[in-house]
């Protein structure tokens, strides 16, 4: 399940509705260009993991190719996260998480109450000959994000080899929610990125891409509800506001004649707070009759930790001004392992066009790392296409 920022506000999210609520035959005249091929789906998923939070979110895509060569999109997503109550005060050492250390959040007068916090979601593009646009917009309770980005991509030698390159913006505006045990003032958080990568189709049955990230992140970049315990009491947690984030990355996906693929994946990390990390993974993707496919994946990863992590802090000013009780900050092992089902329930009536429309799907994965922390994730998915 993604666990993405959202937002349902402002012209560019009207503008969204109002396409998804038009018949598809007038969605093409309100741009004012004919429409030569249309798709609208409807996804709804829901998604658990052993400590009972649970997120429900729904799925909106409207895709559109019109004349000239030109591909327009929109999606919507409507997303709600639980997080189940603690019987406990709020500030008490009871609704502190023991592994992240942040403050259990409280909704309302009530702090025994489940605490649910609502996202929605806005992304539009437009592509046209190997040029995309791309705006995205969200908002929480307190998180408004904006993002615009633009990407190129050239094809070459009879479209066996094509390069790519990107940039965005984002600009984010963080407003953290005030009660006794948080008195953050507001902030914000500036993205800068780019993207560069290759693709190269080795053979009929297999495709090699290679790339390289950039990201420069200034601003709040610390968990504005979460303290640490520095000096011998409780203190807010402080990240650097500035951080330079770089990635190389490899992939490799391979055909199998018996109607399956596999994919296989390496990825290098580096920033300028210390940190460095080796990402491997592989995906098997194997599609059983007409309308069964299953999948499985693995994930290895390990990084070292940030300059101004410590299991403990001294003094009250940590690690010249900075602390962290965030354990993805220290060094780490991890693994994941995951699998899924997807169905399409036209294999019930193959002559039914309606129900093959609908798709269910079933994911399990397990995730644990050296940090003492693990969780079973469990996820369920309609998707329906129109």
């Amino acid at each position: 399940m993604q666990l993405t920022r959202t937002t349902s506000t402002g012209l560019a999210t009207l503008g969204a509705l109002l396409l998804a609520a038009c018949p598809s035959s007038s969605r093409a005249d309100l741009l004012g260009m004919e429409s030569e091929d249309q798709n609208a789906q409807y996804l709804f998923r829901f998604f658990a993991d052993a400590d009972r939070v649970h997120v429900v979110s729904h799925y909106g895509f409207y895709d559109v190719a019109l004349e000239n060569d030109v591909d327009v999109s929109v999606h919507v997503n409507h997303e709600a996260v639980t997080i189940p109550a603690v019987e406990a005060p709020p500030g008490s050492d009871d609704a502190i998480d023991a592994v992240t250390t942040a403050s259990r959040p409280i909704q309302g007068a009530d702090a025994f109450e489940d605490f649910t916090k609502v996202r929605n979601e806005v992304q539009a593009a437009a592509a046209y000959r190997g040029l995309d646009l791309g705006y995205y917009v969200s908002t929480e309770s307190d998180y408004f994000a904006q993002q615009a980005a633009v990407e190129y991509s050239l094809k070459m030698d009879r479209e066996n080899l094509v390069l790519t390159g990107g940039v965005s913006y984002g600009w984010d505006r963080i407003e953290p929610l005030q009660d006794a045990d948080t008195s953050t003032p507001d902030d914000h958080r500036n993205t800068t990125h780019g993207h560069f990568v290759v693709t190269r189709v080795l053979t009929p049955t297999t495709l090699l891409r290679v790339g390289a990230e950039m990201n420069k992140v200034e601003g709040l970049q610390h968990n504005p509800y979460r303290n640490v315990y520095a000096g011998g009491g409780p203190e807010p947690e402080l990240h650097p506001d500035e951080r330079l984030r770089r990635d190389l990355f490899v992939r490799v996906n391979q055909y199998v004649s018996n109607g399956s693929s596999v994919k296989l994946a390496y990825r290098y990390y580096a920033d300028d707070w210390g940190i460095d990390s080796h990402e491997m993974g592989a995906k098997l993707h194997q599609h059983v009759g007409e309308w069964v496919d299953v999948r499985y994946r693995y994930r290895y990863y390990r990084q070292t930790a940030a300059d101004f992590y410590r299991a403990e802090y001294e003094t009250a000013d940590g690690i010249d001004g900075y602390r962290t009780g965030d354990y993805r900050m220290r060094d780490m092992t991890s693994h994941l392992f995951g699998s899924r089902l997807d169905l399409d329930l036209g294999v019930f009536a193959p002559q039914s066009r309606w129900l093959s429309s609908f798709e269910i799907g079933f994911g399990y994965e397990r995730y644990f790392n050296d940090a003492n922390f693990s969780a079973n994730v469990f996820e369920s998915g309609l998707h329906f296409e129109f």
